[in-house]
């Protein structure tokens, strides 16, 4: 229900008119509104990777992703969210592009995956993060951000081909590609791994997944990569503040931490989220991640 005002009738004019005005312009519906995008989510160019060297930009800016943003609020407070469909493709047995994989049944490839979409779903549940944003429709308004992880046979946002490679192999190549080593490819596939021991499919340490769903949402990694000349991350917010990280153990970095933590770990959700308000005719003056 709205909240209906209490008119003060021993106000003095001046309020009277103030409240009378108030009322005239209120939003139809107080607010209440459901706003959804499903498809591509382009770069921000918020976040860049930093080089080896944990200071200077390598020229990579936060990846494009595919998925839906479901923004709605019900006057006061509100909720984002984030929901990826996803398509298993069985690879196991492409010993031609994947010298080490193992073969694994499309019943059992079933079986395994069905244990990624709560992974990940703990994971970034975990950290109950908040958004809370200003515009000039509704004022400032507290948004509860959740994230859905569905698998999914048609009309995916992320096509995973799934390989059975023990670590990560003896063709443990840089890219990764004909390796054990996961990846996302931006802005909709990528190859997961399940013989990598952290993986959730065969009860790892189940955070191999949801450092990948990190780029499925389009943030960088924060681990040292001497290959690729990548050893930090640089994120702007919203508010304009910055942050610079280096190397670390968060889920982005070296995955030492199982669960995303820090604030910045949401902030392409948080571009999502104002350019869809933006898209229905607000206009967002500050938002900040809780």
């Amino acid at each position: 229900m709205c909240k209906t005002s209490t008119s003060n009738y021993s106000a003095g004019p001046e309020d009277i008119t103030r409240v009378r005005n108030l009322t005239t312009n209120a939003t139809t519906g107080c607010c209440t509104y459901t706003y959804r995008k499903s498809g591509r989510f382009g770069s921000t160019g918020k976040i860049q990777q930093l080089k080896a060297d944990g200071a200077t930009p390598n020229g990579q800016n936060d990846s494009p992703w595919t998925g839906e943003v479901v923004i709605a609020s019900d006057c006061d407070k509100g909720t984002v969210t984030v929901s990826h469909n996803v398509k298993a493709v069985n690879k196991t047995s492409d010993t031609t592009s994947y010298p080490d994989t193992v073969a694994v049944t499309d019943a059992d490839l079933t079986t395994k995956v069905a244990k990624i979409p709560p992974a990940i779903e703990r994971a970034w549940n975990s950290r109950a993060y908040k958004l809370k944003i200003t515009d000039n429709k509704c004022g400032e308004r507290l948004f509860e951000v959740k994230f859905v992880v569905r698998m999914v046979d048609s009309r995916p946002h992320y096509t995973i081909n799934f390989v059975n490679v023990a670590g990560m192999g003896t063709s443990n190549d840089v890219a990764g590609v004909t390796s054990g080593r996961s990846y996302i490819l931006p802005p909709d596939r990528g190859k997961f791994n399940l013989g990598d021991s952290r993986s959730a499919s065969d009860d790892g340490d189940e955070c191999l997944e949801p450092h990948e769903f990190g780029h499925m949402i389009g943030l960088k990694d924060e681990y040292l990569d001497i290959p690729h000349d990548r050893g930090g991350v640089k994120y702007e917010f919203p508010d304009k503040t910055t942050e610079t990280v280096a190397v670390n153990g968060e889920l982005m970095g070296s995955m030492s931490n199982k669960t995303p933590q820090p604030t910045r770990y949401c902030v392409t959700i948080a571009y999502a989220a104002i350019a869809l308000l933006e898209a229905n005719g607000h206009t967002v003056t500050d938002c900040v991640i809780l």
